[in-house]
């Protein structure tokens, strides 16, 4: 297996189609046009993996927050002829060591779908195996009523995700590990509602419940994934 940095619409295009449209639900798709805008403005990072053969067997896109320096898993999918041959664990641990060194990140964060509120389906995946899968690679799941914003003003929020940590830089989280400072956190989520929502909306309530748990004292606690029930929902 190899992996590619894609730098190209067409192929881009190809493997939103073939790869990212069948593995998530409408809601929390962004548009071909997004996703390759993203893309030149160099916002985003889209790679791709595949076999000796040229077949495509997944991949992977990443969003980057400049000003809070974090950086945002936003799609990770295999392709069923990829799926049981260990591209997503190939794909992830790659994607985490580089995007450390390359951006020196405060954060490196993922969206995923909390099992209790999600169920699973053959196109989309399991939820519990998903999250079984990024507890394996060492991700830990970040203690907020988390969802994910309105990605185009014709979508709705998607309610009931969670918000994986996949890599923290030493100064930003406590020597324990069971907490990460809530400034990058907060600037971050506020520049991704402001990107998607046009705004930080001041009196909805969901929005006022992350909002209070990026304020705790403390910062954000860190808990396993196995214990994301521990975790209000967003």
């Amino acid at each position: 297996m190899r992996i590619e940095r894609l730098t190209d619409d067409a192929t881009t295009g190809l493997f939103y189609r073939q790869v990212i449209v069948p593995s998530f639900p409408d809601e929390q798709l962004v548009t071909r046009e997004s996703l390759v805008a993203d893309l030149h403005s160099g916002v985003g990072e889209v790679f791709i993996v595949r076999d000796e053969a040229g077949t495509l067997l997944g991949g992977a896109v990443g969003s980057w927050y400049e000003a809070p320096r974090v950086m945002l898993l936003s799609y990770l999918a295999v392709a069923e002829e990829g799926r049981g041959t260990g591209v997503g664990t190939f794909l992830l641990g790659h994607l985490v060591r580089d995007w450390a060194q390359r951006y020196d990140p405060c954060l490196i964060v993922a969206e995923v779908e909390r099992p209790d509120r999600h169920t699973g389906n053959p196109a989309h995946g399991d939820p519990e195996a998903r999250l079984r899968f990024y507890a394996r690679l060492g991700a830990r799941a970040l203690d907020l009523p988390y969802f994910q914003p309105a990605l185009e003003s014709q979508k709705a929020r998607v309610h009931g995700m969670l918000l994986l940590l996949l890599h923290a830089a030493p100064k930003f989280a406590d020597e324990r590990a069971q907490s990460v400072a809530a400034g990058p956190l907060r600037d971050f989520l506020t520049e991704y509602l402001v990107a998607t929502e046009r705004e930080v909306a001041q009196q909805d309530p969901a929005t006022s419940a992350l909002w209070q748990g990026l304020d705790r004292a403390g910062g954000v606690a860190v808990r396993p994934v196995d214990r994301y029930e521990q975790i209000a929902a967003g």
